[in-house]
């Protein structure tokens, strides 16, 4: 099994890339090299984020057939999707997952930042609300 902590690691300060290493593609990798789950890339699907293509990426998150693979949780979970919006209350438009590290956070990618470990607080800071999503099986 792969070291977590030496992976998240190795991982935190790649650069973020629209074709690349973006949101849905880390969370794929992450559920893959961890968990062992296959992911579909939702991501490919959805226009690329700018202000015309947020809802429509919200509706191929929420209509695609592998959201049903998956629930809401309350609290989260080791190896959680975690879909994230804004304050503003858009809908949900960026992906992480929650790994019980160092106190627990968010590993997720975006533009200005890149690879990050964001705590709750750290999460917050950055506008981010989060919901936890949890596999059905």
């Amino acid at each position: 099994m792969t070291d977590a902590a030496a992976y998240v690691s190795a991982l935190i300060g790649r650069p973020w890339d629209r074709t690349g290493l973006h949101c849905g593609a880390l969370v794929q990798q992450v559920q893959r090299d961890l968990f062992g789950r296959s992911l579909p890339d939702v991501m490919r699907e959805a226009p690329p984020c700018d202000a015309e293509g947020r809802l429509e990426r919200y509706r191929v998150f929420a209509e695609h057939p592998a959201h049903g693979d998956w629930q809401q949780a309350l609290r989260p979970t080791h190896g959680c999707l975690v879909l994230m919006r804004r304050r503003s209350g858009r809908p949900h438009e960026h992906v992480g997952v929650w790994l019980a590290l160092d106190g627990g956070g968010v590993l997720h990618t975006d533009a200005p930042h890149g690879v990050v470990f964001d705590s709750l607080a750290q999460l917050a800071l950055r506008g981010w609300l989060p919901t936890w999503f949890v596999p059905v099986r």
